[in-house]
């Protein structure tokens, strides 16, 4: 007989592919709420209530991000009183290796806080493409790469480029700015006049959105050119 709390009877009324387990093997643990990543921490409910309803009651009152409070240091203890010491360590070991993939990423991001910098990365990055290729690096507030955006590659000439795209992406990013960025396959990175309309095109438009363009570096072959380096913007 199924006890109360026990996974499979506390699931028994949802469809087989509705279950969180089974959710997360045949669709990916991107189409799971909240509640359901949650239920899969905690593996059963408690007494007189199903791993879902538990998972809501875990959540209720501040969301993920409460529960990640919860589960830091000197804080699990107040977890463990409603669903038990063992759920509230496997919660509490999840969000520690959520918090540690968080900084490792960030320790990994380039920062790109100055032209010599933007320069040194996207002559490295651009050095086998053939054709011309624009982007943008897009940054967080302290000047980390968040986001190496290409949105033109080859075909397009300076001066039809129009800034929605890159800047769609760098909203959708949440970058604090960017910097814009083409390659010369010629190999001679000298900004062309219709290079130095495109640049002011841009800067009007990201300032227009919030995301100001700090910079318009173009790489040539082993060398690059940095408008805001020759003091162009």
């Amino acid at each position: 007989m199924t006890q109360p709390g026990a996974a499979g009877g506390l699931l028994a009324g949802l469809a087989p592919e509705d279950r969180p387990r089974e959710k997360l093997v045949a669709r990916g643990a991107e189409a799971l709420t909240d509640e359901e990543l949650v239920a899969i921490l905690l593996g059963t409910g408690r007494a007189g209530a199903g791993v879902l309803e538990t998972a809501r009651e875990v959540l209720r009152g501040g969301g993920l991000r409460g529960l990640l409070a919860r589960s830091e240091r000197g804080r699990v203890r107040e977890l463990a009183r409603g669903i038990g010491v063992a759920k509230a360590c496997r919660i509490a070991a999840a969000a520690e290796l959520a918090r540690r993939l968080a900084r490792a990423e960030v320790a990994e991001r380039p920062l790109i806080d100055a032209p010599e910098a933007a320069g040194a990365y996207l002559a490295a990055t651009l050095a086998a493409e053939l054709r011309e290729v624009m982007g943008g690096l897009l940054l967080d507030a302290k000047n980390r790469l968040i986001h190496d955006a290409v949105v033109f590659r080859g075909g397009v000439t300076s001066a039809s480029v129009q800034p929605g795209p890159l800047l769609r992406i760098a909203v959708l990013e949440g970058a604090a700015a960017l910097v814009l960025y083409h390659n010369h396959p010629s190999g001679d990175p000298t900004p062309s006049p219709e290079d130095r309309a495109t640049t002011a095109r841009f800067v009007a438009a990201g300032d227009a959105v919030g995301v100001p363009v700090r910079d318009h570096v173009v790489v040539g072959r082993g060398c690059w050119f940095s408008f805001r380096r020759e003091g162009l913007m």
